[in-house]
């Protein structure tokens, strides 16, 4: 569920042991990259060195000698130096295998877009009748798109 509300606009970074296996470059890269970072991140490690560098609230959870029990302590307070930018993610993103996949946004758009818009469609599938450029899939696409601009204008209208 995580990764799912994080997939179109990631803001917050969970780290398991990250520093295993970096040399002193990439734990020094990594230390500035995170201080760089805008969002949140959430660290798991043992590397207590790395983790004074770069964390400013911790949550250690130690084992009791007596009980066994897990106890947890916390150390140091949250700091905030302002307010998190409001960022957008970009407009595609590709999967692991390499497909694209276009990032959809609601921004209202006014009667005139949505008109340039539905015409442009409509000369792309005119475009298609005549010379069959496009797949199948893609035709279906357009279509869907071109009612739903057809249907957004109507609701403007009303």
């Amino acid at each position: 569920m995580i990764c799912a509300c994080c997939w179109q606009n990631p803001h917050i970074v969970i780290l398991d042991e990250p520093t295993n296996y970096l040399d002193r470059d990439g734990l020094g890269a990594l230390v500035e990259g995170l201080a760089a970072y805008q969002g949140g991140v959430v660290i798991i490690s043992h590397d207590e060195e790395f983790t004074d560098k770069v964390c400013s609230q911790k949550w250690i959870m130690e084992k009791s000698e007596v009980t066994g029990a897990g106890r947890l302590r916390e150390e140091g307070e949250l700091k905030f130096e302002g307010e998190i930018e409001e960022t957008q993610g970009p407009d595609e993103v590709f999967d692991e295998s390499g497909n694209k996949i276009d990032v959809k946004r609601n921004k209202a758009m006014d009667p005139k877009e949505i008109k340039k818009a539905i015409k442009e469609i409509e000369k792309k599938l005119k475009d298609n009748k005549k010379k069959n450029t496009m797949g199948e899939e893609e035709m279906w696409e357009l279509g869907d798109k071109l009612e739903e601009l057809k249907s957004a204008l109507e609701a403007q209208k009303s």
